[in-house]
């Protein structure tokens, strides 16, 4: 998780933070490659 925090030193009420989850995209990416590989070495198979 990623945060990122903005702070207003004369306006505290003026405050903001901002976080991303990379969870998921970590998992899509990892999925995403893994299966690009079974598919690369099952059509390499077939030749």
């Amino acid at each position: 998780m990623i945060r990122y925090r903005k702070q207003n030193a004369l306006q505290p009420e003026k405050d903001a933070e901002v976080s991303v989850n990379l969870t998921p995209l970590m998992f899509f990416l990892v999925g995403f490659l893994a299966m690009k590989a079974l598919l690369r070495t099952a059509l390499s198979q077939g030749e």
